[in-house]
């Protein structure tokens, strides 16, 4: 009897280790899909995946947050504004299901704030108010996460949109870039699967400056 049991228990462990490493490979082909993307379709390409992950493993937060952040980032891609807003709605779709789910409420609050300006770009002078509801919530973001570096790209980001009548341009932002450049290298990830975006648009936005 007690060793039926063992047998038992050792398949059950071996099936639960199983479905893990499954889930595992299947994030990290998407996160690998995801740093490889350039052009829109493969953007779409990569939030399908994580889609079909997030429709499997129900119960855990981060494949619903990065087709969130896919969907978000996929709008920098794309000309077409209504398209664009319909992506930004899919991403907050995915992102309020994070909420449920109780995943990581730094993470959460940093792409909140993306999105948020992420809809701002998409039509920037009848949007003013979208701009300012950014800049509150990333004031929020620069109290509560400090170390995140992604809190200081979004700052920056926002800064250099910023006309310089306002206090805004390239040389007010470039300090926030540069803080981010150093929190991006000593960045330390929990796991691979965790959020670590924005190393590249940081990079690239300290070139403009």
């Amino acid at each position: 009897m007690k060793k039926r049991l063992l047998v038992l228990a050792m398949t059950v462990l071996s099936i639960g280790l199983y479905a893990q490493s499954r889930y595992e490979q299947e994030m990290k082909s998407a996160l690998d899909a995801l740093d490889k993307a350039e052009k829109l379709p493969e953007f779409k390409a990569v939030a399908n995946k994580f889609e079909l992950i997030s429709n499997v493993e129900k119960d855990k937060w981060l494949p619903q947050y990065y087709t969130s952040y896919v969907y978000t980032v996929m709008t920098y891609f794309d000309k077409d504004g209504d398209s664009r807003d319909k992506a930004l709605d899919k991403a907050q779709q995915y992102l309020e299901k994070v909420k449920k789910l109780s995943g990581d409420k730094e993470e959460v609050a940093v792409l909140q704030a993306y999105i948020y300006q992420s809809r701002f770009f998409v039509a920037p002078s009848s949007r003013i108010s979208l701009f300012t509801q950014t800049s509150t919530a990333i004031d929020q973001l620069v109290k509560q996460y400090p170390e995140n570096p992604r809190v200081n790209l979004l700052e920056g980001i926002q800064l250099f949109h910023k006309p310089s009548f306002m206090g805004g341009g390239a040389s007010k932002a470039k300090p926030f870039f540069e803080k981010a450049s150093l929190k991006y290298q000593r960045q330390q990830l929990k796991t691979p699967l965790d959020p670590g975006w924005g190393k590249e648009t940081n990079a690239y936005y300290l070139e403009k400056c």
